[in-house]
C-alpha cells in the first residue's frame, strides 16, 4: 500500500471553548467542536488563550487539515494557523 499525505486550508468562524492539556476547543457554526493539537507560536504570542479571558468570544479560523495515511488508516491533525477576534 502506498503511503499519501493531504492538506487543505479550511477558514471558518467560531467561539472558543477551551484551552485544556496543549489542546484548543473551538465551536463552529455548524455546531461541530474541534480541537487543534499543533498551532502557530504566533498565535500564542498574540492572544493569551491559556487563561479564560477569551472564552466565548467569536473568532474567524484558519486551519489545515493534514491526512496522512499510514498502514490503510486515516490519520488526522489539525494544525492552527491564524486567529482573528470577530
Amino acid at each position: 500500500m502506498k503511503y499519501y499525505s493531504t492538506e487543505e486550508l479550511i477558514f471558518e468562524e467560531g467561539i472558543f471553548k477551551s484551552y485544556e492539556n496543549g489542546y484548543l476547543s473551538f465551536q463552529l457554526n455548524n455546531g461541530e467542536l474541534i480541537k487543534f493539537e499543533q498551532i502557530n507560536n504566533n498565535i500564542l504570542n498574540l492572544y493569551d488563550l491559556k487563561s479564560k479571558i477569551h472564552i466565548g468570544k467569536k473568532f474567524q479560523i484558519e486551519y489545515l487539515e493534514i491526512i496522512d495515511d499510514l498502514d490503510d488508516e486515516d490519520f488526522v491533525i489539525l494544525k492552527l494557523n491564524k486567529l482573528k477576534i470577530l
